[in-house]
């Protein structure tokens, strides 16, 4: 098992890397139990982030995995429409060529208003990789893989009242995927556990300590127990104040002030 302790001074970006480099060793691994899928698909995330303090100013989103089922790494990224147009966003698929080129296949305009968080995995249990795209207005949106590297069925997901990150682990133990959303507007993070059909359902929401910021969530098993956990990055803090809240194994989470960090810990509170 592959063990990350936070310690002081690490910023989101770190833990980012680090929970992508887990999860794609995780994949090369052919042993692994169905829940271990679960908790770590088969799918390397790289979310995008606010390029600054302006909300209306988001970097490129991008995922990669195998959307072709051909085991070459494919890469889905959104393409943001024009300052001072009313142009849809869009999904952009490019397949890899075992020339380590990658070839454009489809471009799907997306609803919603400004991506802020894409995220993938195996959402409704079909052995196709499926996306996951939350937007600053709160909605989400599944688009179902249909294995050939296109997404033509898409479901909407209970919006929030916005959308910075979207996390993906099987929080509730019971071998599908699930789902942890931070939301700056209400300073929270929700819990939607999947119903491994291609829906999701409400299972609960817990308070963040810095509200009106923007916070980034970042999911692994922090302490080692086989349970998956929470990190909570506040961005205004420039990484130097986040949480860490250990999983249950039931879907609830306990605050871990000793793993946490906080740059002035008299000028925040939790309360769970």
């Amino acid at each position: 098992m592959i063990r990350a302790t936070i310690r002081p001074g690490i910023v989101f970006a770190a833990i980012v890397m680090i929970i992508a480099a887990t999860e794609f060793a995780s994949a090369q691994d052919s042993n692994f139990s169905q829940a271990a899928k679960a908790a770590a698909p088969l799918v390397i995330r790289v979310a995008g982030q606010p390029a600054d303090d302006d909300v209306d100013d988001a970097s490129a989103l991008v995922v990669t995995s195998d959307f072709n089922r051909d085991g070459l790494a494919d890469i889905a990224r959104i393409t943001l429409h024009a300052d001072g147009t009313s142009d849809p966003d869009h999904l952009v698929v490019s397949l890899g060529q075992r020339n380590g080129a990658f070839r454009p296949l489809t471009s799907k305009a997306l609803p919603g208003q400004i991506p802020r968080a894409m995220v993938g995995g195996d959402f409704n249990n079909d052995g196709n990789s499926d996306l996951i795209v939350g937007n600053e207005d709160g909605t989400l949106t599944l688009l179902l893989g249909d294995g050939t590297g296109s997404f033509n069925s898409v479901h909407p997901i209970p919006p929030q009242s916005s959308v910075v990150s979207i996390a993906v682990a099987d929080f509730n133990n019971d071998g599908i995927p699930d789902i942890a959303i931070s939301d700056w507007r209400a300073s929270s993070v929700t819990v939607l556990v999947g119903t491994g059909k291609g829906s999701f359902e409400y299972l609960r929401s817990f308070p963040l300590r810095m509200r009106g910021t923007k916070p980034h969530v970042a999911t692994a098993d922090f302490n080692g127990d086989g349970v998956a956990d929470i990190a909570v990055i506040y961005e205004q803090d420039d990484g130097d104040t986040y949480d860490v809240m250990l999983g249950n194994g039931n879907g609830s989470f306990t605050i871990a002030p000793e793993r946490g960090l906080a740059r002035n810990p008299n000028s925040h509170c939790i309360i769970l």
